[in-house]
């Protein structure tokens, strides 16, 4: 019996259906960002702050309930804010909303490279307040 042959191409194939995907970003909230425990499951959690973010006329550019993130579009200049949305305890969620603004723009740098987080008062840090104000009155908080 000779040696075992697999096509390139299978491996390929297995290599691919193995690859975990995300469509969170590949970096981590600035630590200027608020958390808190909400009681409800990070799917849940991501479609509520799609919905209160809807009827505040926030626009939402992207929101991934299966991956628990969200992404709104800029608003009040270049203002954006994102949620993040983690498994706690069963049915809770360890949630991170950050508010973040763009200073200038400059195509030769990543946006992220060129964001900060947005300064206590600004539009977009009134406005994470207020969706984690509004997600832990909704679904209810956890204080640890």
């Amino acid at each position: 019996m000779g040696p075992l042959r697999v096509s390139p191409s299978a491996v390929a194939l297995l290599l691919a259906g193995c690859t975990p995907a995300t469509t969170r970003p590949s970096f981590a909230p600035y630590p200027e960002a608020f958390h808190a425990i909400i009681n409800a499951p990070p799917d849940q959690v991501a479609r509520q702050a799609q919905a209160l973010l809807t009827a505040d006329s926030i626009p939402v550019r992207f929101v991934s309930p299966r991956d628990a993130f969200l992404e709104t579009g800029e608003f009040a200049g270049t203002t954006r804010i994102r949620l993040w949305a983690d498994p706690d305890v069963p049915g809770k969620s360890r949630v991170t909303v950050e508010a973040v603004y763009r200073p200038m723009a400059d195509p030769s740098r990543t946006p992220r490279d060129l964001e900060r987080a947005a300064p206590p008062g600004s539009a977009g840090h009134q406005m994470a307040q207020k969706l984690l104000a509004a997600l832990k009155e909704k679904l209810g908080e956890t204080n640890y």
